[in-house]
């Protein structure tokens, strides 16, 4: 979060488990919404006060991509 901040970010959203992240500050926030991820675990935190109201998309290095079909067990 220093490095974000660092980096003049105005805050950051993710994805996870509601009893660890509210004690650092992150919220439930119904104007930012993250398509097929239930609301309860997408939290967002402000940096500076304001949130938008936005769909948000993680950046695709944060896709989870399962093994290819080609792939063998050795």
């Amino acid at each position: 979060m220093s490095r974000l901040k660092g980096m003049q970010a105005r805050g950051c959203c993710l994805v996870g488990h509601p009893e660890y992240y509210r004690r650092f500050g992150f919220e439930n926030c119904p104007q930012l919404v993250l398509e097929g991820v239930p609301p309860e675990v997408f939290f967002a935190l402000s940096f500076d006060g304001t949130l938008p109201q936005a769909t948000v998309a993680f950046h695709e290095g944060f896709a989870a991509v399962g093994p290819s079909s080609s792939a063998k067990a050795v």
